[in-house]
């Protein structure tokens, strides 16, 4: 079926929010209580971010809820990880919990923070599981081997690469692992990072990441996709030569950050039809959709 961007794109913009932020961008996404869930960045008036909630039943149209479930202010002793904002989260359910990893900003540069809930209301925040500078953390949805393991992007000299490391807890992380670094001379030559969290499929673990380009003093952003063993996620079956989602409308060049399509959510039908929650020039939330089956053909 390819990959099908909604026809009425975007599907939130601000003027959907009820009260005043600058944007409403970067959502993670779950299915929850017989719906769809997003949980959405919202960049305040001040320019720090926190996140709110839309809800929906058919995972188009969506509620945006009348004020944010999550701030920086809301992290206690971890205040001072995040007091320039929170950012980017990507959800996963691990028995009856939600687990979301997600950027907290500060003078202490980018670090990976986790926090839980099991009802979207109330959040126990666990504090940063990453030194800085890291983000594009995703955990892996099912134990394998024993062990919790999760993917992200450290960020350190220039490199910008996914690793891999895992943890008997979810909160003490080691052994870890380089997976993947950006292809010289191609969309992805600048940075590369982890975009949604992975899912099982019959061939791997599926997941959609990012890939950077810059020209000039500007960067294009687009998304490709990657399948890992499924016993051994640090080998890489195979991923698309080609970004298979890409910045060609004007709510996706024209923005706050221009050039840009960026995804760390999406849904994963039982039936394999997947709803791809993307994200324009960092200004709104957007739909693309395909099916489990053409995402791993592009890998192989």
């Amino acid at each position: 079926m390819g990959i099908i961007k909604f026809e009425k794109n975007p599907i939130i913009i601000k003027e959907d929010v009820p009260f005043r932020v600058n944007s409403i961008f970067n959502a993670g996404a779950i299915k929850f209580d017989g719906g769809y869930l997003l949980l959405c960045r919202v960049e305040m008036p001040s320019g720090r971010s926190s996140f709110v909630l839309a809800k929906s039943k058919n995972g188009v149209n969506f509620k945006v809820d009348s004020k944010p479930c999550l701030t920086p202010e809301d992290h206690g002793e971890y205040y001072k990880y995040t007091e320039w904002g929170i950012e980017d989260p990507r959800i996963v359910k691990l028995d009856d919990s939600y687990f979301i990893t997600y950027t907290g900003y500060s003078k202490f540069m980018p670090l990976v923070m986790l926090a839980e809930t099991k009802d979207f209301n109330t959040f126990k925040i666990h504090g940063p599981i990453t030194e800085p500078s890291n983000k594009d953390c995703s955990i892996f949805p099912e134990k394998i081997n024993g062990y919790y393991w999760k993917m992200d992007r450290p960020s350190c000299e220039g490199r910008s690469d996914i690793w891999l490391s895992k943890s008997p807890d979810l909160f003490y992380w080691g052994e870890h692992k380089f997976l993947i670094e950006p292809t010289a001379g191609t969309w992805e030559q600048n940075k590369i990072g982890g975009s949604t969290p992975p899912v099982r499929t019959k061939d791997g673990w599926l997941l959609l990441y990012h890939g950077v380009r810059g020209f000039g003093i500007s960067y294009i952003y687009k998304i490709g996709v990657m399948l890992l063993d499924i016993n051994d996620p640090s080998k890489i079956i195979g991923k698309s030569n080609e970004p298979i989602v890409l910045p060609d409308h004007d709510y996706e060049r024209i923005g706050d950050v221009g050039n840009v399509v960026f995804t760390n959510g999406w849904v994963v039908e039982d039936n394999g039809d997947v709803n791809i929650y993307y994200s324009g020039a960092d200004m709104n939330i957007c739909l693309a959709q395909t099916n489990v089956d053409y995402l791993i053909s592009l890998c192989k």
